[in-house]
């Protein structure tokens, strides 16, 4: 792996605190870099996300360099590995690579209910932006991890094996778990509860493995601080990081 750094974004935060956040970079070549997102920062500026903010891209693009280009997106709510390219050249490739069958994009969540065996979900999504648009195929595969003993909620890795907005999100809320911490797709009254009694005051949906030979890229981000201190309540006696790491590792998904 190359040499990693530290970038700093303007004091901002969701709930309107100012302090300031630092953005890890997982790894650095000619070609690709990867940085550690974390929840509450749009990715980049759209239409639809509403007026003009400081992004995670505007951050990057001053820090490492003027051309970075998203290659894919995470939620504003996820955290997570989060793949830049140098160039436009190299995010076509590189977006052609990620939704091939040798990429790995491996999340974390907390969900809802007890999950005891893997869930395969083959659903296929609409694009909430051209909602007139046919719906594509979609699928996804929820792994069990560990069941909490405090509440009725479960942590699962969830593998995307197709790349469509809100996918995870989406895909969990089909199979009658939706995550925590999700206000389009989960309950309201829920969220409320683990957010007073958990601290959860966020989506809890990491992206915890981004894995593209093509790329010789094979990163972990983390769990941040803001995750991992609910789900230290919510599963007490483990190591949530290890237990994690062990989830969405290398072999995982085999």
């Amino acid at each position: 792996m190359s040499s990693s750094g530290l970038l700093r974004l303007p004091s901002s935060s969701t709930d309107g605190a100012s302090s300031p956040v630092s953005l890890p970079v997982l790894w650095q070549d000619d070609c690709v870099v990867v940085v550690d997102k974390p929840a509450g920062w749009l990715v980049h500026n759209s239409a639809w996300a509403g007026p003009r903010e400081d992004t995670v891209v505007d951050v990057a693009r001053r820090q490492i360099a003027a051309g970075l280009v998203p290659v894919h997106r995470l939620d504003r709510g996820t955290s997570g590995a989060l793949l830049l390219a140098r160039s436009g050249a190299d995010a076509s490739a590189l977006q052609a690579a990620l939704g091939g069958a040798e990429a790995t994009k491996r999340y974390v969540a907390l969900v809802r209910g007890p999950v005891r065996a893997v869930v395969d979900v083959d659903h296929a999504l609409r694009d909430d932006e051209a909602p007139d648009a046919p719906a594509r195929p979609a699928r996804s595969r929820l792994v069990p991890v560990r069941r909490s003993d405090v509440e009725r909620c479960s942590l699962v890795a969830v593998e995307l094996l197709s790349g469509r907005r809100h996918q995870a999100r989406r895909h969990c809320k089909h199979a009658s778990h939706p995550i925590i911490g999700d206000a389009s797709y989960g309950k309201g009254p829920l969220n409320r509860s683990y957010r007073e009694r958990f601290g959860l005051a966020r989506l809890a949906l990491h992206c915890a493995r981004l894995a593209l030979p093509a790329a010789g890229v094979d990163v972990m981000a983390p769990l941040p601080a803001d995750l991992r201190a609910p789900l230290a309540l919510l599963f007490p006696g483990i190591d949530v990081d290890a237990v994690v790491a062990a989830a969405v590792g290398a072999d995982a998904g085999a």
